[in-house]
């Protein structure tokens, strides 16, 4: 997997994770379930409008791109610390 890729999935992540605690500070009646519901459409729309998918960075060919980006939208809207968790486990496979 490119590094460039990795660097993009980060960024994306810290940015979604950045905006959800603007919109969490903005309007306080949003919490609990309605802000991880904003974050996964975020995460999603982000990815979508970016053409950014972790399957196909990972050379994993689908029929569908939207479910790439889907699955990957998924991902960062968790925010940064699920996107180092990955990386640290595509890095273990990769090196055995």
């Amino acid at each position: 997997m490119a590094v460039n890729t990795l660097t993009t999935l980060v960024i994306l992540s810290i940015l979604i994770e950045f905006t959800i605690e603007i919109i969490k500070n903005s309007f306080p009646t949003i919490k609990d379930y309605k802000t991880q519901i904003l974050s996964i459409i975020l995460g999603i729309a982000v990815s979508i409008t970016t053409t950014t998918g972790l399957l196909s960075a990972l050379d994993i060919e689908t029929t569908v791109p939207l479910i790439d980006y889907f699955l990957t939208g998924l991902i960062i809207s968790r925010g940064s610390n699920v996107v180092h968790d990955l990386i640290k486990k595509l890095k273990t496979n990769t090196a055995t």
